[in-house]
């Protein structure tokens, strides 16, 4: 698959590097469908309450933080 070798590497370790290529390759592809399936979900639904968080504020001070 690649035309890459390492000086003095066994054919073993070129065959082990080549099926982990592959399966890095199709790591790579499962991971896109994955987000492509996350971004095409439809909306959820509302939030039933406004979430307040603990947080800082612009002054490093502590802050309440409302999700809305």
């Amino acid at each position: 698959m690649t035309m890459i070798t390492f000086p003095n590497e066994s054919a073993e370790y070129r065959a082990a590097r080549e099926t982990l290529l592959k399966k890095e390759i199709e790591l790579r592809r499962a991971m896109e469908d994955v987000a492509v399936a996350r971004r095409a979900l439809p909306p959820g639904g509302l939030v039933p309450q406004d979430y307040v968080f603990d947080g800082l504020g612009a002054d490093g001070k502590p802050a309440r933080i409302k999700l809305s």
